[in-house]
């Protein structure tokens, strides 16, 4: 067959129902009419994935299930030419709705209507990118000392195991005493024989392995057979840790002060914080230091970090990192929250301070039209 154009309306409609992704969906209907015609109308409503715990003392556990996160990049062109970008995220519910979620929010998006509030985008003129993806593993647990029920919202890695999505892996401690993995295949949790059995600071998955770091700097290599391997690489002045996809390599991304004092000093712009980088040696399973981040720009959140270049998000200088303020403390505004650190100035600035950047965080700038 010798043209797009003439491809059967069935595998037409075969091939949309396999694009999960509302924006790429509407693009694939916009190619023409016939092709509009013979696919899905909308993403179909998926549920979330399921991986139940072992029952806790209380019975709960079993209703664990996984929720996907996807992070997007606006690019809008108005009429001088000037560019403008905005940078968001959509959960889906544990029944297949999809919600706005505001990046860098600790708060859950139901809490508060003005993080999902209704809006439009122009996409004749706007191009949306998906930049990255996160998974949470949510699940109910019994509090032994209060003799109560909560929900839990546990950080996890997610790895596909086919083409097809139907097999999936999971990493994470969640209820666990040591991290564990769950494997769709089988269907059960694993713990997996790791000494010290610390809690994990970032988890990724990367050429089907995934890659875990602990607090004490050991890292963690799980294999899809779920081999383990490790190496560590501990440091005194490390306070936290992020693992960051950044174009083909992985990123070790350390928030550093010289004491723990200075580390929980209040007041953010009297703290001694500075970021060292490393760059993953698969070869010889090491880390390897690196001065900056060659250009780019990294947003490291809770459960999703990010890595752009600059010339991806123009009037964000090259070599700094956007990320949320772990103390919350004297936020006067939304935007106070968000901090930014370059690696050619002292010191970390909040995103309050550069107007420039205020507009890409959290919720839809003013060009968003609102359906409200």
């Amino acid at each position: 067959m010798g043209k797009w154009s003439e491809l059967p309306s069935e595998i037409i409609h075969s091939i949309s129902l396999r694009i999960d992704n509302l924006f790429d969906l509407i693009h694939f209907r916009s190619v023409c009419s016939f092709w509009r015609s013979s696919s899905l109308l909308k993403v179909r409503r998926m549920p979330s994935l399921r991986c139940p715990l072992p029952l806790d003392s209380g019975g709960y556990g079993d209703d664990c299930h996984i929720l996907r996160s996807r992070v997007y990049r606006v690019n809008f062109s108005n009429r001088d030419n000037s560019p403008r970008y905005w940078l968001f995220k959509l959960r889906e519910k544990e029944n297949g709705d999809i919600i706005l979620h505001g990046l860098f929010r600790r708060e859950h998006p139901s809490v508060y209507g003005w993080l999902s509030p209704n809006f439009t985008l122009d996409l004749i003129n706007c191009q949306v990118l998906e930049l990255a993806q996160d998974h949470v593993a949510c699940y109910t647990s019994w509090f032994e000392p209060f003799e109560s029920v909560g929900k839990q919202e546990g950080f996890i890695g997610f790895m596909s195991l086919d083409a097809e999505n139907n097999e999936f892996m999971i990493l994470g401690k969640l209820s666990f005493n040591r991290p564990a993995a769950y494997r769709s295949i089988n269907g059960r949790w694993t713990e997996l024989e790791i000494t010290p059995n610390g809690h994990l600071e970032a988890i990724l998955s990367y050429k089907n392995k995934f890659y875990a770091i602990d607090r004490t700097g050991i890292t963690i290599v799980v294999e899809p057979t779920l081999e383990v391997s490790t190496w560590s690489r501990p440091c005194d002045k490390t306070r936290l840790r992020w693992l960051v996809k950044s174009g083909d390599k992985v990123l070790l991304v350390e928030m550093c002060t010289e004491s723990w004092s200075d580390f929980r000093i209040p007041n953010i712009r009297e703290k001694k914080i500075w970021f060292e980088i490393s760059e993953l040696d698969e070869e010889n399973n090491n880390w390897i230091q690196v001065e900056d981040i060659d250009g780019r720009v990294l947003f490291l959140e809770q459960f999703c970090s990010i890595s752009c270049l600059v010339t991806e998000i123009q009037g964000f200088r090259a070599n700094s990192i956007i990320f949320m303020d772990l103390w919350g403390v004297n936020n006067t505004s939304k935007h106070e929250g968000i901090l930014v650190y370059e690696f050619n100035e002292q010191g970390v600035r909040s995103l309050a301070d550069i107007p420039e950047y205020v507009e890409l965080f959290p919720s839809p700038p003013g060009w968003i039209v609102s359906n409200g």
